[in-house]
């Protein structure tokens, strides 16, 4: 039996806070907007390093079909904004388009979306002696070396290509610092590399950074109307606060204003590893390999459970060990991953945390925690309900 099924309702007695949701469709090269729509069962996501979701029925009805709907929302070529209060709180490009009761069943996927549809074609390479045209992007083919501009170059060489460009800011991009992590790396053009891949597997080493297009509204100014943004930020080292104690967020199922409503932890040893072995490019013998044990964990009394991951586009061995070290950090805390449904409007409210962040959950003595629990751990994904009623989000964390 699920959990929720199991706990009382809290929510009953508790002031119920009415929210205003405007949902705008727009041309996704141009951002010009095509309509304003009512959705119904609206859910939408965010994730950190990934991408978050959007599923919606738009009603035809007779107050709607004079927006011309169908226009409004045609696949891959709409982008969807979901504005709440005021406030830009997901973004991003509608994929599919279906029969529903009363009107059509659509979804959505966060801006990072398209770049899972683009690809390097051209070679190119923070690495000179393996391109033609030593010019750095996208004059030539030459990736900026700093791991930031990496993606940066990489997204500038999908944006100058025709029909290339959606509008995402990468131009703020260009004043933030060097990381200071240099990698030798190449995207053969013959292999189609995706572009989303490409960076989040740069953004995976025990280097990396953290990633994600944000969307909000400017300030507005001078007469002019606030206008939509949306804008590539690389976090280096990670984004987000980064303890309880910096974020101040605590989420707990007592007291007398209760924020969690029912929770899932699960220990999922499946997915646990202490060693690694992380396998990059070549053949036979002359195959890249690294191997990452968690020595303190067997030290520790667990056993040596293995796992393989296959890289086959690193040619550098310092890139496949720090590759191979991330692959082992996230598998040595692949047996932590709850979840926790918590109210909008209770403290922390909705809006006051973020993908990455680091709260502390606490969880009083009951029949599946008999002692009670309480850890610190970071927000890795944020689903929201939309509707009437009391909204409620569901976070999914994993270990700090």
């Amino acid at each position: 039996m699920d959990l929720l099924d199991m706990a009382p309702d809290l929510t009953i007695g508790m002031e119920q806070q009415a929210h205003t949701y405007t949902y705008l469709f727009c041309d996704l090269r141009t951002d010009t907007v095509l309509a304003e729509l009512p959705l119904r069962d609206v859910k939408y996501s965010t994730e950190l390093n990934g991408i978050g979701s959007l599923s919606a029925v738009v009603p035809y009805t007779d107050d709607t079909l004079p927006l011309d709907p169908d226009t409004a929302t045609r696949p891959g070529r709409t982008a969807v904004y979901v504005d709440r209060d005021g406030v830009l709180v997901w973004g991003g490009i509608l994929w599919t388009r279906d029969r529903a009761e009363g009107g059509k069943a659509i979804q959505a996927g966060e801006f990072l979306s398209y770049f899972q549809r683009r690809y390097v074609k051209t070679t190119l390479s923070t690495d000179t002696s393996v391109i033609l045209n030593p010019a750095y992007v996208p004059d030539g083919q030459k990736l900026y070396p700093d791991q930031r501009f990496i993606v940066w170059s990489l997204l500038k060489y999908a944006e100058v290509q025709t029909g290339g460009s959606i509008g995402i800011d990468i131009t703020s991009m260009i004043a933030e610092p060097n990381t200071g992590i240099f990698p030798t790396i190449t995207y053969f053009g013959y292999e189609r590399p995706a572009i989303y891949d490409a960076i989040a597997a740069l953004a995976k080493s025990d280097n990396g950074f953290d990633f994600g297009i944000e969307t909000f509204w400017t300030q507005p100014g001078n007469n002019d109307a606030p206008s939509r943004v949306r804008r590539m930020r690389v976090w280096y080292p990670r984004r987000g606060r980064q303890s309880a104690a910096e974020s101040g967020l605590v989420f707990s199922n007592g007291g007398p204003e209760p924020s969690i409503l029912s929770y899932d932890w699960p220990e999922n040893g499946t997915e646990l590893a202490t060693e690694v072995s992380a396998l990059g490019a070549g053949n036979g013998e002359a195959k890249l390999v690294s191997v990452q044990p968690a020595a303190d964990l067997i030290a520790a009394g667990y056993p040596l459970i293995e796992t393989v991951t296959t890289y086959s586009d690193v040619l550098e061995q310092a890139r496949l060990d720090a590759t191979a070290r991330a692959d082992l950090a996230a598998r040595t805390r692949a047996d932590v991953q709850p979840s926790f449904e918590v109210m909008a409007d209770a403290d922390p409210v909705y809006g006051s945390y973020t993908v990455g962040d680091v709260a502390r959950f606490v969880i009083e003595p009951d029949g599946q925690s008999p002692a009670g629990r309480s850890a610190e751990l970071r927000i890795l994904s944020i689903e929201a309900t939309a509707g009437a009623g009391a909204e409620r989000v569901t976070l999914k964390c994993g270990a700090v």
